[in-house]
């Protein structure tokens, strides 16, 4: 113990006496290890910290319907209420949730916001217990559609909304044109059933029809739109759980065989981290593999910076360790030494990094994803994200502290106390070595920086299957937040699309339940006369309700047939469009004009085809897709979108000014322009691209300080022998040359093996990229050289000092 207190006090010390070493060190030291803490945080906020303020979240499980390539379908009410009451000697409670647009009139105030629908017992599911009031009481839900009205504030939004009033408890608050009371205000930290997400408002499902109105989400089986959590009772099993649903739906198929036939059992996840969706899970985790590996680069090249540092360091302190060995101590006290002051350096430097991650995060905090509604990116520093930092601040330390130390600890021992040089031939290959590495992990972390460059610049170029996306504008709407029925929204929706088509920017105005390139999807089952779905064969697929001039709007090419008109309403014969994937796949060689689709309760006649665009990502494999008639099939919510001869910017103004004569109170989302909404899709690749790429430049800039001092190192170490050199008829020429040789052909090899490494983890990171290769000639020809362009510079400069040795000083020193 003495030892090691001796040892601190000795680190100590030297922090003090070299002031500009201990800068240099633990400011670099302190950007790899605050951008690790930072990234960290994000991957624990969204992936990785259970549920906040949930009761034993690893005994919740999130249930999903399974059909033929859908692995996490959503379910229906009744599909939920089934679960609920046949399943109880597997699950203590089964609730179900799903977020729901919600205009709420207060204080004289109106606003959208994006609120949740839920079960009545969905808050006793998550263990939660109100700060004020109480929950929803599960008996209530058997009162009966429409009987219900009432809500739950979420903690934050009661602070900020109603300034956390504590005698908000029955009052109340108008939700989409119906009074509603608020019987319960949720406990602070839980934000709902996601970790990312903080809900406003929570109301029982029992109210579907006053908060949907047009849709009977409430006795439809095939209305999926719900996500169901279950409970598990103490001592089940995930395994026993699943037994249970699998003989449950054998039952369910026996009594509604229309509903069930093609599901082909249920997927369960655990809850306990964060409740995301699965499949965006997946997609995160993967990212976040990378994000964490890149910033762990940078983190290796820092240390090699720092390892650099050290050597420079020991080569001055040679004859301390020298008479230190000479009086009895042993290498393994030497080395506990000198690890000891690199770990006070790693530790004083992950401080420091605390400081730059809390910058980074502050960042991070205020990123808003280009997504309506109330997600929120919880970046906090709590105590998994300190621990995470405090073992990568250890683990660095022991990473460039421990060559530096096996080093020092076996010099030759009189040469050591007499002040010359020894042991040349292994430091000289630790500095060899330790180039290599630097551009290796540099050759790495650009490259795979340098693909995500490439692949977001792919990403805008992808065809979306409609054109020139920066002159479309778009509004979102749903009269029935006001109360509208049918009729009206339907005099609403035409008026408005006249409003909006007359303005003199305008070209093309059309509207559509789904806008490509969205979170929003849905699909229905499909029958085809004369095709036998096989076994496992998908027949449920995507489709929209489009208005007339939709597709001319959005610039949707039309291959064979035509386009919907006003006479495709109710009155007249069901109709359909098509892509060419759906045309392709059910008659391929054949044109589909006249062919009959059974979908949507009617045998429908292909009048169209359009050609097959993205619909959910940039990065799908090619689906088919359905339309179906609006003033058919009409439903809201809808948004509009309008095709502009100018900027559209200036026209969302317009649009949201005619909304506004029509009714000042209803409330409007997603007012932007496409490429705005495309930024949705195009999140990944930026997140890719503009992140990695900018933690890429930053390790460039790494790479040239480590590589200049490695060199620098080198040419210190080698002044005697340089002047010999220069002393026997050496010009100047040839010293730089024999320096910038040397050091390019380290270069080199480690360009080499960077190579090699990069070449292997770009298919790792394939399925990530779009409309790229993963052995990209641009980035794997044009990031080596300019990264040997860079080491050349950073070779030169120590190279030029090498030429200008004196010789008879250098002849003088060791």
């Amino acid at each position: 113990m003495s030892d090691i207190i001796r040892d601190l006090k000795q680190s100590l010390r030297m922090l003090v006496r070299n002031p500009l070493f201990t800068v240099t060190a633990v400011l670099t030291l302190a950007l790899g290890i605050g951008l690790n803490a930072a990234t960290f945080s994000t991957v624990n906020g969204i992936l990785l910290r259970p549920l906040d303020g949930t009761e034993a979240p690893e005994e919740l499980v999130q249930i999903y319907r399974r059909w033929a390539g859908i692995e996490f379908g959503s379910v229906s009410i009744p599909h939920y209420q089934s679960l609920r009451d046949d399943t109880g000697e597997i699950f203590e409670n089964v609730a179900a949730w799903n977020f729901v647009q919600i205009s709420l009139a207060a204080d004289d105030r109106s606003e959208r916001t994006m609120g949740m629908m839920v079960s009545a017992n969905f808050f006793q599911t998550y263990g939660v217990i109100p700060t004020l009031g109480r929950a929803f009481i599960p008996g209530e839900e058997d009162v009966g559609p429409g009987g219900h009205p009432v809500v739950v504030l979420g903690h934050g939004y009661w602070q900020s909304r109603f300034g956390g009033d504590p005698d908000i408890i029955g009052r109340s608050l108008i939700l989409n044109g119906h009074s509603f009371e608020v019987v319960g205000v949720a406990p602070q930290g839980f934000k709902g059933p996601m970790n990312f997400a903080d809900v406003p408002i929570y109301v029982p499902i029992m109210m579907q029809r006053e908060l949907v109105p047009g849709q009977n989400s409430l006795e439809s089986r095939g209305y999926n739109m719900m996500t169901a959590v279950g409970r598990l009772r103490e001592g089940e099993t995930v395994e026993k759980a699943r037994q249970v649903l699998d003989a449950h739906l054998l039952q369910l198929r026996e009594e509604f065989p229309d509903h069930y036939e093609e599901q082909l059992g249920s997927t369960l996840v655990l809850q306990n981290q964060a409740g995301i969706h699965p499949m965006f899970r997946n997609a995160q985790v993967g990212m976040s593999a990378v994000m964490m590996v890149v910033v762990g680069l940078l983190l290796l090249i820092a240390c090699v910076n720092v390892a650099n540092l050290f050597l420079v360091r020991a080569r001055e302190r040679r004859r301390e360790m020298g008479i230190r060995i000479s009086l009895g101590a042993g290498s393994r006290r030497i080395i506990q030494q000198l690890l000891t002051e690199s770990l006070v350096f790693s530790l004083i430097g992950g401080l420091v990094g605390l400081g730059v991650a809390k910058v980074a995060m502050g960042a991070l905090g205020r990123f808003q994803p280009p997504i309506d509604g109330p997600f929120l990116i919880d970046v906090s520093m709590d105590n998994r994200v300190l621990l995470f930092t405090l073992a990568i601040s250890v683990v660095a330390g022991l990473i460039f502290g421990l060559a530096p130390a096996l080093q020092a600890a076996n010099p030759e021992t009189v040469s050591a106390v007499k002040g010359e040089a020894s042991d040349k031939a292994g430091r000289s290959k630790v500095s060899s070595t330790l180039v290599v590495l630097q551009m290796a992990l540099s050759i790495l972390l650009l490259i795979s920086s340098g693909l995500f460059l490439r692949s977001l610049k792919g990403a805008t170029e992808i065809d979306p299957g409609f054109d020139d996306p920066g002159k479309l504008a778009m509004v979102s709407l749903d009269p029935g937040l006001q109360g509208y029925d049918e009729l009206q929204a339907r005099g609403f929706f035409d008026r408005l699309m006249e409003e909006v088509g007359r303005l003199p920017e305008v070209t093309a105005v059309g509207m559509t339940t789904t806008v490509p390139l969205g979170f929003g999807s849905s699909d229905r089952g499909v029958s085809i006369p004369g095709y036998e779905f096989a076994e496992g064969e998908r027949s449920s697929l995507y489709y929209s309700f489009i208005s007339v001039g939709y597709l001319e709007t959005m610039g949707i090419r039309i291959v064979e047939g035509r386009t919907f008109t006003r006479m495709d309403d109710e009155a007249g014969p069901p109709s359909i469009i098509i892509n060419t994937w759906f045309a392709d796949r059910f008659g391929p060689g054949q044109s589909a004009l006249g062919k009959v689709v059974s979908t949507a309760g009617a045998d429908r006649r292909v009048i169209g085809v359009v050609e097959t665009g993205k619909y959910a990502s940039l990065g799908e494999e090619p689906k088919e897709f359905m339309y179906f008639p609006h003033r058919e099939l009409f439903s809201f919510p809808m948004t509009l979108l309008a095709r502009t001869r100018t900027d559209p910017q200036a026209v969302l103004g317009r649009m949201r000014g005619i909304v506004g004569g029509m009714d000042s109170e209803l409330p409007l989302w997603d007012v932007q322009t496409m490429e705005d909404h495309m930024g949705i899709a195009l999140l990944p690749a930026r997140l890719g691209g503009e992140v990695l790429g900018g933690f890429g430049i930053l390790g460039l800039l790494l790479a040239a300080v480590g590589v200049y001092g490695v060199m620098a190192y080198s040419v210190a170490q080698r002044t005697r022998e340089l002047g010999i050199r220069i002393a026997v008829g050496a010009d100047r020429s040839s010293v730089i040359k024999l320096v910038l040789g040397e050091g390019l052909r380290l270069a080199a090899v480690g360009t080499g093996v960077g190579l090699l490494a990069a070449a292997g983890a770009s298919q790792l990171i394939k399925s990530m990229l779009y409309n790229t290769s993963a052995l990209d000639p641009v980035a794997f020809v044009g990031v080596p050289l300019i990264l040997i362009a860079v080491a050349a510079v950073a070779v030169y400069l120590p190279a030029r000092r090498a030429a200008s040795v004196d010789p008879m000083k250098a002849l003088k020193t060791d």
